[in-house]
């Protein structure tokens, strides 16, 4: 977390569709400009939020025989107060990733936990009233998808757009989401799961800041995280395995007014001071009590009940 490795996803010249060219048509510039720019949107004590991919378990990958090869794209959109859109690489780019061998009930294991995917970037602006993620998960039914080739044909579209605000998020997802499903096929592929995911500002909690998020039918389930990136702290990922016993504890300590989040993959995890982990909850999100302070001071356990990978994340008050 922070800035510079924000902005060094923001420029990288090796995102999944990118070219020299669409970097120029784009305005994409290097880490240290980038940097710059982010530090110039900055609006009293609030911080940019990052969202990223945590995972998704695949409940039906549409296969009969073996194995389904499932992959995703996402388009991002920032939404002002008066419903207003801009294109802006400084919120993120469309993202995406190629086919991954996965079954029925089963996760797919090649999202990162160490290094998760940038799905968007919500600027620190009280300008911004909410973020609109339309995701996409598809099982490849015919010749092998090319998703950096369909991510490039999104790119081109997204480039295309007026650098002029616009009328409503849909002048973004949706024509980059089209450009991206037909350069793709899909209507060849099964869907899994196509649908806008809309991220608000909220009257208490700042977009849900520190918390892991669900989008959720009867095909996958998709999980996402809202990261402070300056004051979100990560541990891990740790890999557990049956009756093994952890220590979870931050370089910080956890105070009252601060949020924990845990996710876990794999095998059911418990954690005596939390609650259980499992594969139809594999995530808790918890507001710290200011009479837990002492308790918290040494960390929290969580035992694994079988091979499960586990992040907790904690973003003080």
């Amino acid at each position: 977390m922070g800035l510079e490795e924000l902005a060094g996803k923001l420029s990288d010249p090796k995102h999944i569709g990118l070219d020299d060219e669409l970097s120029k048509r784009l305005g994409i510039a290097s880490a240290d400009v980038t940097r710059g720019r982010l530090m110039a949107q900055i609006e009293g004590d609030a911080n940019h939020l990052g969202v990223y991919l945590m995972g998704c378990y695949v409940v039906d990958d549409t296969d009969f025989w073996g194995d389904g090869d499932v992959y995703w794209w996402s388009v991002p959109a920032i939404v002002d107060t008066e419903g207003k859109v801009v294109r802006d690489p400084l919120h993120g780019l469309p993202n995406g990733e190629k086919p991954h061998k996965v079954g029925s009930l089963e996760w797919m294991t090649n999202i990162s936990l160490a290094d998760p995917p940038l799905l968007a970037v919500i600027p620190p602006s009280d300008a911004v009233a909410s973020c609109v993620l339309r995701l996409g998960f598809y099982d490849d039914d015919r010749l092998p998808a090319d998703v950096p080739a369909a991510m490039k044909a999104g790119l081109e579209a997204y480039a295309a757009l007026s650098a002029e605000p616009m009328s409503g998020p849909e002048q973004i997802t949706v024509p980059v989401r089209d450009a991206i499903w037909k350069s793709l096929k899909a209507y060849e592929d099964d869907i899994l799961l196509d649908q806008d995911l809309v991220i608000r500002r909220g009257s208490v909690s700042r977009f849900g800041v520190g918390m892991v998020g669900s989008v959720l039918n009867a095909m996958a389930r998709v999980y996402y995280l809202i990261s402070d990136e300056k004051k979100t702290e990560r541990f891990g990922p740790i890999t557990l395995h049956k009756g093994q016993t952890e220590i979870i504890q931050f370089k910080q300590p956890m105070r009252g007014g601060g949020m924990l989040a845990v996710f876990a993959r794999g095998a059911d995890a418990s954690c005596p001071a939390f609650g259980e982990l499992n594969v139809d909850v594999p995530f808790f999100n918890r507001l710290i009590e200011s009479r837990n302070e002492s308790a918290l001071q040494q960390g929290f356990t969580v035992v694994g009940k079988g091979p499960a990978k586990l992040v907790a994340y904690y973003t003080p008050p």
